[in-house]
Order: C-alpha cells, then sequence, then structure tokens
C-alpha cells in the first residue's frame, strides 16, 4: 500500500460554491456522573478541533444524543457550542424530533441562540410519502430562518428521500445541503446528478465516503473525525482533488478505527476514544450502554498509530 505523505503540498481541491463543504464533525454530548450536560468538555474539544481546522461541528445529531436530552439542555447544548466555535467553524445544531411542533419550537430556539443552519433529520414515525415529506420541509422553511441540512439515514428512520424529492426541496425551501446516509449508492447517485449544483452533498457514512466524493459530495459529516481530524481533512483533500486512489488508499488506513467506533451503538465508543485521549465525556443516555471493556480494549490497540500519525 503506498504511504501518504502528510506533509505533501496539498492540491487545489475542486472548486465549489457549497457554503457547507469540508468536514464537519458530529460531536458528542459531555455528561456529568449524574447524566446532565457538562459544558466544559465539549467546549474545549470544540476549541480542540477549531484550532485544527476543522470546517465545521454538529451537535445534537445521533452522536450528540439528541433524543434523550431535555429541551432546556439541548439548548445549552447549541449555546455552549457556538460560544466555543467563536466564528472559526461552522455549527450546525441537529433537529431529531419526530414531530413538526416539537421540532419547529426547538429549531426557533437554536437560531434564537445564534445558529445559522439546521440539520433536519426525515420525519420519522409516520412512515410519511414523499408528498408528506415535501410539505413537513416547506412548512419547517417557512418558519424557521436558516439554512437546512437534510437528514437522511433510513436504516434508522424507515424513511427514504426520493432522489426527486431532494431536487425539489433544493428548489422550493431553505435547503442547501444533505447528509446522506443512504446505504443505496445508486440513489446516491441519482441525488448527486439532479441535486449536486444546488446543495452541499455531504457524506454521511465513514465506510465509503471518497467514493460519496467521487460521485459529488463535498464533505461528510462524521463522528471519528473527533478523534484524528486531520486524517480525515486529507482524506477529502485527495478524494476532492482527484486522487482517488490515494485517498482509498489513505482511507483503508483508519479503517480498523472506523470498525471498532461502530462495534457498539454509537456513541458510546466515541466517547470512550475520547477518554483514551484524556477527554473525559461521561457515559450515554439509556437506553445506550457504555462501551465494553472488550471494545475500549480495542479503541486502545487500534487508535494509537493514528493519533501517533496525528500530530506528525
Amino acid at each position: 500500500m503506498t504511504e501518504v505523505n502528510f506533509h505533501q503540498k496539498k492540491g487545489a481541491p475542486m472548486s465549489t460554491k457549497h457554503q457547507y463543504a469540508g468536514i464537519l464533525t458530529a460531536v458528542p454530548t459531555s455528561l456529568n456522573k449524574e447524566g446532565h450536560f457538562q459544558p466544559a468538555p465539549l467546549y474545549q474539544h470544540i476549541q480542540r478541533l477549531a484550532a485544527v481546522g476543522a470546517d465545521g461541528v454538529v451537535p445534537l445529531g445521533g452522536t450528540g444524543e439528541y433524543t434523550s436530552l431535555s429541551a432546556s439542555e439541548r439548548l445549552r447544548v447549541v449555546e455552549t457550542s457556538i460560544e466555543a466555535g467563536a466564528g472559526k467553524l461552522h455549527v450546525v445544531p441537529g433537529i431529531l424530533s419526530p414531530g413538526i411542533g416539537d421540532a419547529i419550537d426547538n429549531a426557533k430556539a437554536f437560531v434564537a441562540a445564534g445558529a445559522k443552519a439546521l440539520m433536519v433529520v426525515t420525519p420519522y414515525y409516520f412512515r410519511p410519502t414523499q408528498d408528506g415529506i415535501l410539505d413537513y420541509y416547506k412548512k419547517f422553511s417557512d418558519q424557521v430562518n436558516a439554512d437546512i441540512i437534510l437528514y437522511e439515514i433510513p436504516y434508522r428512520t424507515g424513511v427514504s428521500l426520493h432522489y426527486e424529492t431532494v431536487a425539489r426541496l433544493a428548489e422550493m425551501t431553505r435547503v442547501v445541503g444533505i447528509k446522506a446516509c443512504n446505504p443505496d449508492l445508486a440513489q446516491q447517485m441519482r441525488v448527486a446528478e439532479l441535486a449536486a449544483s444546488k446543495i452541499a452533498i455531504l457524506s454521511g457514512e465513514e465506510d465509503v465516503l471518497p467514493l460519496h466524493v467521487a460521485m459529488g459530495a463535498v464533505g461528510g459529516i462524521i463522528s471519528s473525525s473527533n478523534l484524528i481530524p486531520r486524517q480525515w481533512a486529507k482524506v477529502l483533500s485527495l478524494a476532492s482533488c482527484g486522487q482517488l486512489k490515494e485517498a482509498i488508499e489513505l482511507h483503508a488506513t483508519l479503517r480498523p478505527l472506523i470498525d471498532a467506533v461502530f462495534a457498539e451503538p454509537n456513541p458510546a465508543p466515541i466517547k470512550a476514544a475520547l477518554a483514551i485521549q484524556g477527554f473525559d465525556f461521561g457515559d450515554v443516555l439509556p437506553p445506550m450502554l457504555p462501551a465494553s471493556d472488550a471494545l475500549r480494549r480495542r479503541l486502545a490497540t487500534v487508535i494509537a498509530p493514528l493519533l501517533a500519525r496525528e500530530t506528525e
């Protein structure tokens, strides 16, 4: 396997007009022993990510345990994230509510706290039609003054966005991007064909991010960049410059970590890996459980060489 030189001069990435291009890190929510939000670790972590040139952070996604937190704690997470970002990176809070009322209420609170963009999951539980999804996002867009990044993750929500729906949303709403977690690569190709010129396609699948870039993605919203942000930035840079072979080779060296951080329900492994690095984010909230001892040992083994390379 070809060794990638981390000190080589970066090629000029593909030009893009999309504001939210790049690697946006889905950050976990730091909790104290009682399971309540503890601001300091998250604040410091976002500052560290900003210092190494991260493009953005996404608090309150699945990694941020949105659905397990109270509305008041969600707002505190957003306030802390925006304050820590200090305008140096994008802060795009997630909205993972299944119903329009709760989604809009949370969104308006986040916007009042300073959020300029929101990642909004497809409405789930109800199993809506594509027309129902269009209506949902249109009502949300009409009432919330923020850019919208669609969050499609059908293996969790049971709802898939048809590529024509994505294209229509790009025309009729505030939608400016999509976090694409659909494992159907043919679907991703059609989305790129219809909408890549209109919205930022951001991969949500760490396993195949270089391939998503080859199809038209301009970045990703991912979790393991909490741990090795520079190497993920390099994977994206190589893929965006057309050096797909080199991007795939570098990506392959990250696979043992990717496999480990998703070996048990997210974000328990991410929090365990951060603890190995000396960053205490606490445990996870029910119904999830902390990472197993076996996984903690595995994480310590696979992350060590990557952390050494991260500081080269």
